[in-house]
């Protein structure tokens, strides 16, 4: 993330006008990130939705008199942790003699520093291990558990080792209050480094939540001769029933770009379920749609796995509308 940000406050004082900055947005020139801070279009134009995001809370840290840390899901997405459902606020560590506030899209919120402040180019943010604890602290169950799942891996886009359980759970005893406590700790242990995307561990907590019981993650299929088939998501050995998520990144459609590699997963996707089907297994697919959808809903997620003959320990209670995007943001 290296774009050259333009501040109507520094054309002031290098005899730029204001107005011109705004004439070369309205041309299509320059793309207003918030007030007073520009992009080259061309420059926009060229990123990927996680990374515009990231570029846009770069614009707000670095507005502003005094330094402004990133918490939560505006610190995540600068860490490259994976978040769910739409981030409109921008949060940031209040002020230790401040209780908190908000202006605009901007929101101060107190949170006890448990590791030292980071530095990611040249952004503040809460350290990696705070993030994903404030996360499973302060968000609903399954929002937290994608990122919590996703820092016990090695981030090998960031160049990151992965966290450590015992260190998390020491960790979170620095939380505020025994309820905080108690959350982060629940997402620490529900926490699963197999899955292998945010929409798999969403739909894992969800799971969890509705009472269907545990799959097996990451199950290998093999041909009568041993020849590796594929893995899958979610595998009910009992029910003989293979779950998978299906998100658009998996096909390559938001990462690689051009309709040819789509299609060419696509053919690569239904080859691999045609060879496990084959071994007798039977298949259930979802997407964030389904996903989002109430437990009671005809389409959504639990009613889908209900009709496959998945049983529940208990029946499904009024959980709310999760509302994720038709993705997570970084990856799906």
């Amino acid at each position: 993330m290296s774009l050259n940000f333009l501040f109507a406050a520094e054309a002031d004082l290098d005899g730029t006008c204001r107005r011109t900055l705004a004439r070369r947005c309205t041309s299509g020139e320059l793309v207003r990130l918030r007030q007073g801070v520009y992009v080259p279009a061309s420059d926009w134009r060229s990123l990927a939705p996680w990374e515009r995001e990231r570029v846009r809370l770069a614009a707000a840290a670095q507005t502003g008199q005094s330094q402004r840390v990133l918490i939560q899901q505006s610190a995540a997405t600068i860490w490259g942790i994976p978040t769910v459902g739409p981030s409109p606020e921008v949060m940031f560590l209040a002020p230790a003699d401040t209780h908190g506030r908000s202006r605009g899209d901007l929101r101060w919120a107190e949170r006890e520093l448990l590791e030292p402040v980071a530095s990611i180019d040249g952004i503040a943010v809460t350290g990696r291990a705070q993030t994903a604890l404030d996360m499973a602290a302060y968000l609903p169950f399954e929002h937290a558990v994608p990122a919590m799942d996703h820092v016990l891996r090695p981030d090998h886009c960031q160049g990151l080792p992965p966290l450590e359980r015992t260190a998390l759970r020491d960790l979170a005893q620095g939380l505020r209050t025994h309820t905080k406590r108690a959350r982060a700790r629940r997402v620490i242990d529900f926490a699963d480094a197999r899955s292998e995307s945010p929409g798999e561990s969403y739909s894992r907590a969800l799971l969890h939540r509705y009472g269907f019981p545990p799959p097996e993650l990451q199950r290998e299929f093999r041909s009568s001769g041993g020849q590796l088939l594929g893995r899958t998501d979610f595998f009910w050995e009992e029910q003989n029933l293979v779950g998978e998520f299906d998100g658009a990144v998996k096909y390559g459609s938001s990462v690689n770009g051009g309709i040819l590699q789509t299609q060419q997963a696509l053919v690569k996707e239904k080859r691999r379920e045609d060879a496990i089907r084959a071994t007798g297994v039977r298949f259930v697919r979802w997407m964030w749609v389904e996903a989002s959808r109430p437990p009671d809903h005809p389409e959504g997620l639990a009613q889908l796995l209900i009709r496959a003959g998945l049983p529940r320990s208990r029946r499904l209670g009024k959980l709310g509308t999760t509302s994720p995007p038709p993705g997570a943001r970084r990856s799906a």
